[in-house]
């Protein structure tokens, strides 16, 4: 507790680490503040950094008298000469009877030149419920024939990792009574003795529904009352993960924007990170068409509705147009159940060719098929194919 009768000191941080910074390169600075929480005037006397790499660092602060209450801040700061790992302590003296001294660990690193790693882990949920929301308009035929025909690369994922998961599909079709946000079929479970059938038959919705697409709203009335303890009762739980996939080839129409849409969505969860809304949908921009598949033949508008929604919660988007459905949905499968197929960098890379990245310490080839490729326009790594992380994998990325 404060000393209300004498000063009391708190520093904070209680310690700083610079990371990396190339050698005789700057760090960037970082803020120490000194408070005075007790009951007298504070007075600091010196502030000095202590240890055999205090050269190495340095601060601009002086030594300030605080009144009860007030507080300083200033700024340390980091400049390593060699590829080595560095320790000090900035030490703070002052008249605080019980804490004469306050020390705070200072760690930073140096290089022979900027090369960053970053480290990341490959985690999944356990439980998840998949929302399914099919387009049965006139023109979706050929788009739901390759969702079936490649169905297998979207449920093995949760078949592989033994998730406990539900998927359920509706309709964009808010004008049909037995539609509007109804699960059509039954909840498939990871008891479901035969999930693939069961979900053909689900996703098997024709093409006379609506012509007036509303798939945010479709997705609205499934998840809120009265549907969510009525007629889709036993879907949503609350203690699994929640994901969305819509497959259409035409932009939402619903009453909602995308922005009020995605808020409200991402709060149906304590935790923002357990929910995710992606599609299959046309291209941003004019749309897309796709005359290879056929006779599938699949043309589409703009799906901006949908694809601003999937930036908003943390999901993505796939083409509906794409000539590798198997693609789209296996980046569609890892997204829902909270794996990543995309890691965003830090900083942002100088030369792409020395990029050097490894899957629990095994380098992994650059390949738009079977490796890794950089996107420059939202600095990430992509992994495709069959190079995807695994569940519970580490993924290291050096890179000047």
């Amino acid at each position: 507790m404060p000393d209300l009768e004498n000063p009391d000191i708190r520093v904070s941080p209680s310690e700083i680490d610079f990371g990396f910074a190339p050698r005789d390169c700057a760090a960037p600075s970082q803020e120490i503040t000194i408070r005075n929480v007790g009951g007298a005037p504070l007075e600091v006397s010196s502030i000095r950094i202590a240890g055999e790499a205090a050269p190495s660092f340095d601060h601009q602060g002086i030594e300030p008298v605080l009144e009860p209450g007030e507080e300083y801040v200033f700024e340390v700061e980091f400049t390593p000469t060699a590829w080595v790992n560095y320790h000090a302590d900035l030490e703070v003296d002052s008249n605080d009877p019980n804490d004469a001294t306050v020390g705070v660990p200072l760690a930073g690193a140096g290089g022979e030149d900027a090369v960053f790693e970053e480290i990341f882990f490959q985690d999944h949920y356990t439980e998840v419920d998949v929302l399914w929301v099919i387009d049965n308009s006139c023109s979706m035929a050929g788009a739901i024939s390759q969702v079936e025909s490649n169905f297998d690369v979207f449920i093995d994922q949760f078949l592989t990792l033994g998730l406990d998961y539900h998927l359920a599909v509706i309709t964009t079709d808010m004008d049909a009574a037995s539609e509007s946000g109804r699960i059509q079929g039954s909840v498939i479970t990871n008891n479901t003795a035969n999930p693939k059938a069961e979900f053909m038959a689900a996703i098997a919705q024709g093409s006379a529904g609506s012509n007036d697409e509303k798939g945010l709203a479709a997705v609205e009335a499934a998840l809120t009352e009265p549907l969510v303890s009525g007629d889709n009762a036993g879907f949503l739980r609350s203690s699994a993960a929640l994901a969305t996939i819509v497959v259409t080839d035409e932009d939402d129409f619903s009453y909602m924007n995308a922005s009020n849409f995605a808020s409200w969505y991402n709060g149906l969860k304590n935790d923002p990170n357990d929910v995710t809304f992606s599609a299959i949908c046309g291209d941003s921009g004019s749309g897309c068409n796709n005359w290879n598949a056929f006779p599938d033949v699949i043309t589409a508008l703009p799906g901006s509705q949908y694809i601003q929604v999937a930036g908003a919660t943390g999901g993505t988007w796939q083409s509906i147009c794409t000539q590798n459905f198997d693609h789209a949905l296996q980046h569609l499968s890892i997204t829902a159940v909270g794996m990543r197929f995309a890691f965003a960098l830090s900083g942002t890379p100088s030369d792409v060719s020395q990029i050097d990245v490894q899957i629990n310490g095994s380098t992994v080839p650059y390949s738009g098929t079977e490796g890794w490729t950089y996107d420059a326009s939202n600095n990430t790594i992509l992994f495709n194919g069959n190079s995807v992380p695994d569940a519970g994998t580490t993924i290291r990325v050096n890179y000047p």
